[in-house]
């Protein structure tokens, strides 16, 4: 079923390309070989088509993101392709290791071909490659992952056929947005949008929370409270601004940038909402009303939930060892460990501390009944 399914979308995206004559985008690289990249992109797949002015082998390679390594082919996913004396091409996936040259995936323990078909052909004058590949192949070891947005390509021929060192002036290094077919040369913040984000959302808002919900016998847990979301707040919306420039506005191609954009929204509902239970709160009052303060409450603890989910998508998204997934997943189950037994505790030894809104006196007659 699987096979059937990607023989269609291979027959699909011919089709497209035979109708329309073109790929979707077209973006000229170098303009000494007039290296022209194109490609067309279906569902979970992506068609490439290199062509060069020359009679030369073709390689084309890209980063995740967020890979700021200064060597432009260093764990770089790279395709070759070669021609025999009769311009018959040959593409394969390889992958770039730093002390090496390109080698297969197949020579990587773990990894594997995916290129799920290929053509090229070449002239004294002309060589051209085509193949397509999973945005995502599931190989972490040999690929990386592609996605509907900026991509940190390498481009290289060499000066013929035989596959060696490219020479100067043969290669290159840009940013492409495989969605609006635009590039870039500029240097990438993804790490930059990554650590805000973590900041905000998975240090500064379980603080801000946690005092909320448990600090409330201190006069002070409202400045703690507003200061830690104020600033997870504008952590949040620098790195959100971040991800508009870098990707040239909103994204919906993935869960990380659907997540993040719902995470977002309701960062600014949970200040909207916290602002009116501050200047509406009055001492007389009787019991929690539920706007906007419960309100106030249910959107907060969303916003988390969606930030995490938001945050191990992108770690996902841009292969993220696993060891650094599993460790930060267990970070935040700690928090929720945290959350629950305080509120277990609450339950089953309600007079040992007062956790109420009564101020420090609550909390002392607390610790004299615990004694």
């Amino acid at each position: 079923m699987i096979k059937l399914v990607i023989f269609f979308t291979i027959l699909y995206s011919i089709f497209i390309i035979c109708v329309n004559g073109q790929f979707q985008n077209s973006v000229i690289l170098d303009q000494t070989s007039n290296y022209n990249l194109q490609w067309i992109i279906f569902n979970d797949t992506i068609t490439f088509q290199v062509s060069i002015n020359k009679k030369a082998w073709i390689g084309l390679g890209w980063h995740s993101q967020g890979d700021d390594d200064t060597d432009p082919m260093a764990n770089a996913d790279y395709n070759i392709a070669t021609f025999d004396d009769n311009g018959k091409g040959y593409v394969w996936d390889c992958y770039n290791d730093p002390a090496t040259q390109p080698q297969n995936d197949t020579e990587l323990k773990g990894a594997e071909d995916n290129i799920i078909s290929f053509s090229g052909y070449q002239t004294d004058q002309y060589s051209i490659m085509m193949f397509t590949k999973k945005l995502s192949t599931g190989d972490v070891i040999g690929d990386r992952i592609l996605v509907d947005g900026p991509v940190d390509f390498i481009w290289a021929h060499g000066e013929d056929n035989s596959f060696a060192y490219h020479g100067e002036g043969n290669a290159g290094r840009i940013t492409v947005n495989l969605s609006t077919g635009t590039t870039k040369s500029g240097p990438d913040y993804v790490n930059w949008h990554a650590s805000l984000m973590l900041v905000a959302f998975g240090l500064l808002m379980p603080f801000s929370i946690f005092s909320a919900r448990f600090l409330k016998v201190f006069h002070w847990w409202w400045p703690l409270h507003y200061v830690f979301n104020g600033l997870a707040s504008i952590c949040a919306l620098v790195g959100f601004i971040i991800a508009i420039v870098m990707l040239d506005g909103l994204d919906f191609s993935t869960l990380h940038s659907i997540f993040g954009i719902i995470t977002l929204s309701l960062v600014l509902v949970s200040i909207l909402f916290g602002a009116l239970s501050h200047f509406l709160w009055k001492p007389t009052r009787v019991g929690t009303p539920i706007f906007p303060d419960m309100f106030h409450w249910f959107v907060g603890r969303c916003t988390f939930a969606l930030s995490i989910a938001a945050i191990i998508t992108g770690m996902v998204l841009h292969q993220v060892p696993n060891a650094v997934i599993i460790v930060f997943s267990g970070v935040i189950g700690l928090y929720f460990g945290v959350i629950i037994f305080i509120e277990v505790y609450k339950k089953v030894y309600p007079n040992h501390v007062d956790f109420t809104h009564g101020g420090a006196t609550g909390y002392t007659q607390g610790i004299v009944n615990h004694d």
